[in-house]
Parts: C-alpha cells; structure tokens; sequence
C-alpha cells in the first residue's frame, strides 16, 4: 500500500509541474517548442525537445512536435580538429487529414562554428559538414569493394593496412573520414565507422559535387509549414506561433 501512496504522490507532483510549466510557457527563453530553421546549439535542441516532451508526453512526440530530435543512430558527435558535428531530424508529415510539405528534414549543426546546414536528404548534410571541416575529403582514395572493409562490428586487419598505406597522415586522426565503394543498395554514410571514429563515406558521394557558395552551405527552401495544433496544444500559451 504505501508503494501505491508513494507512486501516486509521485504522479501528482509530475503532473503539478507540468500544469506549472505550461503556465509558464511564455517565460521560456530556449530554443522555440516548434519546428524552426534557426541556428540553436545541440545542447539548446536537446533541452527544448525534452521541454516539449515533458509537457506533452513522449508518445508520437516526433510527430506531434515537429521539432529536431536526435534518432538512435545519429545520437552522437563527430569530432575533426576544432569542428564538431551534431545530427537531428525533424519529422514534418503531416497529420491525418492535414497539408503540410511532407517527409523528414536532417539538420547538422557544428557549435564550435555557430554554423548548420538543413536538407532533406541525410548524406547531403553529412557531406556538406565534411566540406565545411574537413578540406580536402573529396580527394582521399576510395577503398575499393574488393577490400572487405568489416567484420562485424570491427573493421578488418586488410582494410586498415589498405587505409594506412594510402591515407595521408593528416587524414589519419580522430574524426577524419574514409570512402568506401558501395553497391547501389548500401550508399548511406555511416557515423563512428572509420578508424578514426569519423564516418564512412560511401563513394557515390563523389558524383554529387558540394553545393556551398562563399564557404557557406547552400540551404533548400522548406516550405512554410503550419503543423496541425493538438487539443493540449490550444492550452499552452507558447504553442500559438509555430513556425519560425
């Protein structure tokens, strides 16, 4: 019996102070508790995720939300000399019965440099940190499909000897990248694959030349976006202007 008291308090203080934050929506000073296409560090992503989160619940979060969030696999940090990469999605589908421009958006965001990049292809904004960070990755050679490059979770002791051989030492630190040869059905670059811990690249990125003008990431145009309001949404103050 007291677990079930303590489990109840527990209920009613979490639910008290949810109550409490929506009524103090209009003094959060973070990052928007809404899609935007504004430049926020990770840290002041993740903190406004979870904000939004801990009102609304987690359920369909993602959705509901349409805020940048961190998937499972793109969970963690690329580092390369002083830069340092971040990935989030966005989930912009729309609601049953609802318009919208559809489909995901990825954003990677490099804090050191206050800069990011939003696009709605993944490998595209992986590529386009590359060129903002690490110069001259389009240049290094592509392990070739004949060089089994892993085995299992490790990467095998043929494919580091090929790296090691042909990398310039200066591409051979932590966070620096390698290109492997992909078949038609395995072209995503993939995070912490590389010696390194920097990513693998697939060489199909080499037929995409970077879409950068003056040093800067080209952005695509994202349509205005208008998501639909849940009925917990009409409640909180906050949640009246939604896009950026």
């Amino acid at each position: 019996m007291d677990k079930q008291i303590d489990g109840q308090l527990a209920f009613d203080f979490d639910q008290f102070a949810r109550e409490e934050a929506r009524d103090r929506l209009d003094e959060w000073s973070g990052a928007p508790l809404r899609f935007t296409q504004d430049y926020y560090p990770p840290a002041a992503i993740d903190e406004a995720f979870d904000h939004w989160v801990f009102i609304n619940g987690h359920h369909g979060s993602h959705a509901r939300s349409h805020m940048w969030h961190r998937m499972m696999w793109n969970a963690g940090a690329v580092e390369f000399g002083d830069h340092r990469g971040e990935m989030f999605s966005a989930e912009l589908r729309p609601e049953h019965g609802q318009e919208g421009p559809g489909g995901l958006l990825e954003q990677m965001v490099c804090e050191p440099c206050q800069w990011h990049a939003i696009d709605e292809d993944e490998n595209s904004v992986v590529e386009q940190w590359h060129d903002h960070a690490v110069p001259g990755w389009r240049e290094l050679p592509v392990v070739p499909a004949s060089v089994r490059v892993r085995d299992g979770s490790k990467m095998t002791k043929l494919a580091l000897a090929w790296i090691r051989e042909r990398y310039p030492e200066h591409m051979q630190v932590p966070g620096a990248p390698i290109i492997t040869e992909r078949q038609p059905y395995g072209t995503r670059h993939v995070a912490g694959y590389s010696p390194w811990n920097g990513y693998d690249l697939s060489h199909t990125a080499l037929d995409c030349p970077a879409r950068l003008s003056n040093g800067r990431a080209i952005r695509r145009d994202v349509p205005p976006f208008t998501p639909a309001r849940t009925a917990s949404d009409r409640d909180l103050p906050g949640a009246k202007s939604l896009t950026s």
